[in-house]
């Protein structure tokens, strides 16, 4: 089984609570992943609330927590990749990571039998900023 890591290439503010009203806010994070070969891979995207610390530079701490399918990339066969969680949408958590796999339907999470290098696959992420 190998770990096939997302390469952050975006970061957009979505979403963010009025001021006073909270410190929650939703960024789309956008990733290219080398070739994915089904069940017998593990997609990650690492260090994601550090990539977003980089570019907003606002001095906060950033705490990850989740992320979800938020639009398909594309591998260089034009199959629509997503980056799910392995049994639901959601992406598991760990830390600063995402763990799921690379899915042909966001709403499903039907891992993809294999793929070659994926381009511009959309993840939201939420996060809290202390």
């Amino acid at each position: 089984m190998a770990v096939i890591n997302g390469t952050i290439i975006g970061i957009t503010l979505a979403n963010a609570t009025l001021q006073g009203a909270g410190t929650r806010k939703t960024y789309l994070i956008t990733a290219n992943f080398a070739a994915y070969n089904g069940a017998a891979d593990t997609a990650t995207i690492t260090g994601v609330g550090a990539a977003i610390s980089a570019q907003v530079r606002n001095g906060r701490t950033i705490t990850l927590r989740g992320g979800i399918s938020a639009s398909a990339g594309l591998d260089t066969a034009a199959q629509a990749v997503h980056f799910t969680g392995t049994s639901v949408t959601a992406a598991t958590l760990s830390s600063d990571d995402l763990t799921g796999q690379l899915s042909t339907d966001a709403s499903t999470a039907t891992e993809i039998t294999t793929s070659t290098a994926c381009t511009g696959v959309g993840v939201l992420v939420v996060v809290d900023e202390s």
